[in-house]
């Protein structure tokens, strides 16, 4: 049944004609049909003015409808002409996107604009999923073979990769009564990647390696002495105390200690994204939840790049090759293509010996965080995504703006319905509590609240 629903669906996307072309038909024939019958002083002039007057109103209605028509005939057969010759050229352009938000810039010439009508585009994208219509602005004046250039804000909610494979131009009438579809074949991909929140601080240091056979080849670069020295503290070691700048400045300074280890300048973050549910088909954890727990991933990225060490972000699963050259994009780009996974487990993925941040879900099994933290709880540093807490209640500011402004038709009431009738609500909720008692008590955990 659904999948008869959905070609349907898509064979409505084809259609020569809108709706509103049937709605205009079903008043206008049945309507003149019913005015016509109506004589109130029969056998009169008044009846053949009245006959007269709807005579007149449906000609002139039916001249709308072929103007709308030849109109969008001519232009269509244009479009359609000029891409037999091979002559339509298409540039589709999408720039960095944030959650919920793509811009797609979008050139097709030549094109001949319906006569004060409309030309609008769908995208075809992930082989199965149309995007809503959106209208084209002119580049410049010209209607006969002009550029049409134009920019939109796609809503995309999902963070993951697309992949654009048509493009379905519309060209409709002024009434929109009837719309025209040609399509082209193109091959665009992008990514809507999570953007940055503010935590709470999360703690974390670097890890030397358990072994120590590994070297690197050339020394690190020796910063200023601003940097090497700092002020005395009473647990620093007094052979490190700095007597020519005591006795030029009379001031106490140690020499920090230069670190030779290659790892030790580095803070590797791991992140599961494995589950121990299962959660296929489930809409709200396959998209809301991993939507919510990327963006978490990825501030916590951002805030232990910001103390100055160098991130190694380490990842559950494959991820494939990009040409991304800038460090934080190629941890954008994998943080933005995971997904839950039931294969790969936290201890067959995590080092003990370089691991510094451990970032676990709801979805993880709350034995292998314990292992963990009975284990390595002193040394690395485990954080807590609780993935409800993108659900919490309404407060009275979530009220009023539900009530003055969000629609009432609002994607996140929608999951918060699908949530409540879940079966997996109460087990992923005890599931939480089990996780969330046992962190409590390891020294360096970490609790992620919305």
């Amino acid at each position: 049944m659904q999948k008869l629903l959905k070609l349907i669906k898509k064979i409505g996307y084809y259609m020569p004609f809108s709706v509103y072309l049937v709605v205009f038909c079903a008043i206008i024939i049945p309507g003149y049909g019913w005015l016509n019958k109506l004589s109130k002083l029969p056998d009169s002039a008044y009846k053949d003015i009245f006959s007269l007057l709807l005579l007149i109103a449906l000609l002139f209605s039916f001249s709308i409808l072929c103007f709308g028509f030849l109109t969008v005939l001519f232009s269509f057969g244009y479009f359609k002409w000029k891409q037999a010759k091979n002559m339509v050229t298409l540039h589709l352009k999408t720039s960095a996107a944030a959650q919920g938000k793509q811009s797609i810039s979008i050139q097709i010439n030549p094109v001949f604009m319906p006569l004060i009508g409309f030309l609008k585009v769908r995208l075809l994208y992930d082989s199965t999923h149309f995007s809503d219509k959106f209208s084209v602005i002119t580049k410049n004046g010209k209607p006969f073979g002009a550029s049409f250039d134009g920019t939109f804000n796609w809503n995309l909610p999902e963070i993951r990769e697309y992949q654009i494979e048509k493009v379905i131009i519309y060209f409709e009438d002024f009434f929109q009564f009837f719309s025209f579809a040609a399509t082209i074949d193109t091959s665009n991909r992008f990514y809507v990647s999570p953007t940055e929140q503010d935590l709470t601080k999360i703690h974390a240091s670097p890890r030397k390696t358990e072994d120590t056979s590994i070297r690197i080849d050339e020394l690190k670069r020796v910063e200023g002495e601003l940097i090497n020295y700092k002020s005395f503290e009473n647990n620093d070691d007094v052979r490190r105390i700095v007597w020519k700048i005591y006795a030029k400045n009379k001031e106490l300074v140690v020499r920090i200690p230069e670190i030779m280890d290659p790892y030790a300048s580095h803070i590797y973050l791991y992140t599961s994204f494995h589950t121990h549910f299962d959660v296929k088909g489930n809409d709200v954890i396959e998209t809301l939840f991993l939507n919510y727990y990327k963006t978490i991933c990825w501030s916590i990225y951002k805030q232990l790049a910001k103390k100055g060490l160098e991130v190694r972000y380490i990842s559950d699963q494959p991820i494939p090759p990009t040409a991304l050259s800038e460090p934080d994009e190629q941890v954008k780009y994998a943080i933005t293509l995971s997904h839950w996974q039931d294969e790969t487990h936290l201890k067959d993925f995590v080092k003990p010996g370089n691991a510094s941040v451990l970032i676990v879900s709801s979805l993880d099994d709350p034995e292998q965080i314990r292992d963990f933290a009975d284990n390595f709880g002193s040394d690395i540093s485990i954080v807590f995504v609780p993935l409800t807490e993108c659900l919490r209640q309404n407060d009275i500011k979530d009220w009023i703006r539900w009530l003055f402004i969000t629609n009432e038709n609002d994607k996140l009431t929608s999951y918060k319905t699908k949530w409540n009738l879940s079966p997996l609500r109460f087990k992923l909720n005890e599931n939480e509590t089990d996780i969330s008692g046992l962190l409590k008590q390891t020294d360096k955990a970490s609790i992620i609240r919305n």
